[in-house]
Parts: structure tokens; sequence; C-alpha cells
């Protein structure tokens, strides 16, 4: 058998249709129409019985619709019998407050026919309410013996009811019974959290306590604590938990949450609107900051502040200010993760004090200025402890990060000029800290009566001098040491460091010493001692490798004036230039004169392709056949010798003419 739809369900398919614009609360009520008629189809019962057919009961309601016809109510017996009558009723609240919603999102885009729009608000909300209340009576006035609901099921049926209540309440303007309504919808959600909140509970069961707590503090609080101010201004200074139960109605709510809740003594705690943060006006009933003291008038951001001074405590006996040696075991990851609680703590106070001043602002009643007044100083209070912490946070990430490269920067090679890709990145990480750093002192400035204060802008002004010079320090290590780029943002970073009021750093903070020693506890003469140490070494590179650099531009002009060593091999290797006056080294690039050694030419040889050639012209045979003619125009003469045949004149000229490639 399916579950019965109840409190949770339908706060599951809230969060599932992201209801947000006219078009969501019309989708999801055509949603609910779906499920509602398969419901009733499932279960076979109809939407309206004939009048005569039906026993009249004491739950069903008193005007029909028509004088035949009654709407269909499920009975104790039924109930009993199958839960999943329920929800018939519940879908139709439910349904009846989406049409509601869906109207009033529309009006707020549209304000035509606002009068009219007003009024289905109302009648949807009254309807919605109507189907709550039947269901409610019924559980609650049945017999315990015959009844199958439990009493965390009978608990999501008021508190979803008390919300329905509280919801039209509020729109008609009745703040009485709406902070009575909210009242009782708040500690009944409050103890539904308290039924499922346990160590060993499901993660079904804290995802819906997470449902219950978000619908508690961005619904059922703010509006509680807004019709009671309504009521009564005073109500302002007075914790949520106290206010509800000083409005809770007479309900059978409190044995319902003893019941159910698994922590006696929080349900206890609860139901007599007594706790710690009930109690912070009392325990903390000023705020003092600087020459400024501020009256705590609402409970919430008392309760805030006590929270975030708790939550100091370990912050300062643990990582800030350690008193025994078991904390400085601590690694700097685990300081910094401790710094989460602190940060997460003041910033839950600076939302609260936001959020009084937010209400403060656009309340309906006239608020006094005085109290306007307070609620700034104690903002920047907060704010002012909350970027302290966190510039805290940010000195110890840097202080890590430095391990970090320290270790980095042995393991390289010294020889290398660039720093490696690994270095580089450490080295860019903790300059992003320290602009995060001057940004949050530049936050500090802007909050509200800090200009007015000479002495805390004067130690600011000089904070922020001190932090640049290390940034620009930290920037000068990322280039080679011997460069002009390191050179130039090492002496910035002196300067800076110099320029540093140590006296106005010492501010008076007896009101609020922690402050001081988290903000303002630098070592400014061990900054500068150091930064001067490393910028006058970096400037002594730079300049020796200047003079290297020049020597070596002046040996290249030079080159030709110079002598090579192969030729003064019976000088020193070092001698005192009579015409300048410097003494000179050997120039071990000058060792030989290489332009006097004799080059490598090629030597002129006849082509072995001329060879071949002359094996198949046939040259000699040729001359042969000269000779042979010759011979016999002179008989006188050899016909062979070693001296060249005479040729005749015509002959010697027709012999140049004819090539002797085409002699044959």
């Amino acid at each position: 058998m399916a579950p019965p739809v109840l409190l949770d369900q339908l706060l599951r398919e809230r969060t599932t249709a992201l209801l947000q614009s006219a078009t969501d609360y019309r989708r999801y009520a055509h949603h609910l129409s779906s499920r509602l008629h398969h419901l009733r189809k499932t279960l076979k019962v109809r939407r309206r019985i004939p009048a005569k057919a039906r026993k009249s009961t004491s739950t069903a309601p008193e005007d029909a619709t028509t004088t035949k016809y009654k709407p269909y109510v499920p009975t104790e017996t039924e109930l009993s019998t199958d839960k999943r009558f329920a929800g018939i009723l519940l879908l139709a609240a439910e349904r009846a407050w989406a049409h509601a919603m869906e109207t009033k999102a529309t009006m707020e885009n549209n304000a035509a026919g606002a009068p009219e729009r007003k009024q289905h608000i109302l009648s949807r909300l009254a309807k919605a309410r109507k189907h709550g209340a039947v269901l409610e009576s019924i559980l609650l006035n049945s017999d315990s013996a015959t009844n199958s609901f439990t009493d965390y099921e009978i608990l999501q049926v008021v508190a979803y009811n008390a919300l329905l209540a509280a919801t039209g309440d509020l729109e008609s303007r009745n703040y009485e019974k709406a902070v009575a309504s909210y009242a009782l919808a708040y500690t009944g959600l409050s103890g539904l959290v308290l039924a499922l909140a346990t160590p060993d509970a499901s993660d079904d069961d804290n995802d819906m306590a997470d449902l219950y707590r978000d619908l508690i503090s961005s619904t059922v609080e703010p509006a509680l604590k807004f019709s009671a101010i309504q009521i009564d201004s005073s109500s302002r200074s007075i914790a949520v938990l106290a206010l509800a139960h000083k409005h809770l109605p007479t309900s059978p709510v409190d044995k319902l949450v003893l019941s159910i809740a698994k922590d006696e003594a929080k349900a206890k705690e609860l139901l007599s609107g007594k706790s710690d943060a009930a109690d912070a006006l009392s325990t903390m009933p000023t705020i003092q900051w600087r020459s400024h003291t501020a009256q705590l008038r609402d409970a919430t951001v008392a309760a805030a502040i006590l929270a975030a001074r708790a939550a100091d405590e370990t912050l300062f006996s643990e990582i800030l200010f350690p008193s025994g040696h078991a904390t400085k075991k601590l690694s700097l990851r685990d300081q910094a993760l401790r710094f989460d609680f602190a940060l997460l703590a003041w910033q839950d106070a600076v939302d609260a004090v936001h959020n009084a001043i937010t209400e403060a602002t656009n309340s309906s009643i006239d608020e006094p200025q005085k109290r306007v007044q307070e609620l700034y100083v104690v903002s920047t209070y907060a704010n002012y402890s909350l970027i302290s912490r966190r510039i805290a946070r940010d000195n110890v990430l840097v202080s890590q990060l430095r391990s970090a490269l320290n270790k980095k920067q042995k393991k390289a090679s010294t020889s290398r000029s660039v720093v490696n890709k690994s270095v580089a990145s450490k080295f860019k990480a903790v300059t992003g800290i320290y602009d995060t750093i001057l940004q949050s002192i530049s936050q500090i400035n802007e909050l509200p009566g800090v200009a007015a204060d000479e002495a805390l802008s004067n130690a600011l002004s000089s904070l922020q001098k001190y932090y640049s010079s290390l940034r620009l320090a930290m920037v000068a290590s990322g280039f080679p040491q011997a460069s002009v780029d390191a050179s130039t943002y090492w002496k910035k970073a002196v300067d800076e460091v110099n320029s540093v009021d140590e006296i106005a750093l010492n501010l008076d903070h007896t009101e609020d010493d922690n402050n001081a020693k988290i903000l303002f506890n630098v070592d400014v003469p061990g900054s500068r001692k150091f930064l001067t140490a490393v910028a006058d070494a970096s400037q002594s590179h730079f300049e020796q490798a200047k003079i290297s650099e020049e020597a070596k531009f002046e040996a290249e002009q030079n080159k030709g004036s110079q002598s090579f060593v192969i030729d003064t091999l019976t000088s020193a290797a070092m001698w005192v230039d009579k015409r300048t006056g410097k003494t000179k080294f050997v120039d071990l690039e000058r060792l030989v004169d290489l332009e006097k050694v004799a080059r490598l030419t090629p030597v002129p040889a006849k082509p072995v392709f001329f060879d071949t050639a002359f094996n198949f012209i046939g040259y000699e045979d040729g001359i042969e056949k000269e000779a042979t003619a010759a011979a016999a125009a002179s008989p006188g003469e050899p016909a062979h010798g070693r001296g060249k045949p005479e040729i005749s004149a015509p002959a010697q000229q027709e012999e140049k003419k004819t090539p002797w490639f085409w002699s044959r």
C-alpha cells in the first residue's frame, strides 16, 4: 500500500516543482488535480455524493454547494482502514493553496483588478484551511484504539494546517491570529526536526529534516517575528523561540512533540521557550567597538554574535594564541580549516544584522533614529571581525604555500635562470592571496564609521602598504635574480615597507583586543630588514651581470685590435692596459686566427665522362689517316713520329672550322 499523502510528500513536491512564478503554481495545481483524480479513482469515491445517501457527520462541512449533493469527506472508519483517504483532503487543500499563490504572483506583476484578486486569494486560502481543519479534527478527536495514524503523522497534519491558517491570517492582516498560527507551526515543525535529526538517522530522514529547517528559517521565523512586531514593537528584542512560546495557543502539539522527540531535553527546551539564544540579550546587552557603544535590542543578532564569539574561543586557543604544546602540532592545512568555523559564525552574525537593518528600514512602524544608528555600529563591528579573521586565515595560507615553495626551490637546479612552472605557479598563488588581503583591507575602509576614525584609517593605510610590499617582494621573487625586473620590484618593495608608519599600527584596542592582535600583529622591522637585504643582493647581482655584459660587448667591439693567444704565449695571462688602466685577461674566444689557416679548395680535374667519350669517338684513328696521306705525298718523311705532321694553311683553317667530335 502506498504511503499517505502528508506534509513530507507535499514539501518534496513543492521543492521538485520549483515554485517561483505564476506559471509554476498553475502547473503545480494541474499536477495536484491529476493526483487527486487518480487517488479518488483508486479509492473508488465520488467527488460529490447525494445528501440523502450519506449520513450527516459532525465533521462534514456545514455549507454545501447544492441542496442535493454534499462534498465527500472521509470518515474516521475509512481513515483507520486506509491512510490514503487523508490524501483526498490534503491534496485538495494544497491545490487551493497553489491557486491562491498563482493569483498572488500574477497580482505582483500586474496590479490591475487588485481588489478582486485579493478576494480570490483569501477565498482560496480559506478553502485550503477548511480542508486541513476537517482532517485535523478527525485525527485529534478519533479514538486512540481505532486511530491508525502515528503521533508523527498527526503532528504533520497539525503543522500543515497551522501553516495554511497563518498564511490566510497574514494575507488578511489579522496579525493576532497570524502570530498564534505561526507559533503553532514553528513548534510543530521544530518537533518534527527533533524526531528526525538523530545520530542514527537515515539519509532520507536527514533530507526531510533539512526541508523542515528550510521552511522554518525561510517562511515561519520571518513571518512570526513580523506579525509579533506589528502587535508590539518590543517583540523585536525577543528571540523567535520565546515568541513562539509566548503566543502558542492551547493545542495538543506539546504532547505530540514530547512523544515523538528522541531528545527529551531539547523537546522541553523547545516547549519552555528558554535556550541560550533566547537569553542572549541578558548575557550580552551591549557591543563596544572603538569609541562607539551600541545596545543590542534584537535577540537574533545577539544570539548570532554570541555564537560567533564562542567559535572564536577555539580559534584563539588553538591557532592564533596557543598556550599549550599540543596545539602547536596542528598542520598549516588544519589551521586553515579551523578558521572556517569562525568565519561561518561571523558570516551568520553579519547576515542577522543585515536582516535587522532591512526590517527596521522597511517596517511600517517608525523606528527611532538611535536604534538604526546602533544597528549600523553593530554591523560595522560584525563585518570588521569577519574581515579580520579572513585576513588571518589568508596569512596562514601564505605560510602554507611558502613552506611548499621552499621545498620546491631546494629541489630545483640552482644553475637555471628561469624558474620552473611548478615554482612559478606557487608564486602566482601567493601573489593572488596578497591581492585578496589588500581587497579585504579596502573593504574595512568602506565600512560605516571607519573613515571618520582617523587613527584607524591611518593604521589601515600603513597595513595596506605593508602587505603591498610583501606582494611586490613575491612578484620580484618570480623573476631571475640578476634581471632588471627583479631589481626594480625589490626596490619598490623596500620603498613601500619604508613608508609604513609603525606608530600608527600600535592602536589602542582596549575594548576589542582580539581584533587588534589578529589584524595588526605584523613584524614591520623584520620585514624591512629582510627586504632591504634581498634588494641589495639583487641589485649587486644585477650590476655584476651588467658589468659582465658590458665587458663582453666591449670585447666584441675591440675584437680586431686584440691579439690572439697563440701569438702572445710568452705574455702574462693578465695585464694592465696602459692606455685605459684597466686589468685585462686572456680572451679565450680569440685563441687562434682562423683567417690565416689555408682554406680547403677543390682541385681541377677532368671529368670521367670525357675519357669515355674519347674511347668511342676514335680520335686517334683520324690522326692516323691524316699521317698516312701526308706520307704518300712526301715519301722521304717517316709516316709515324713523335712530332705532329705538317699541314698546309688551308687544311689548318679547315681543321679549325671542323670540330674533332665530327671527324668520324
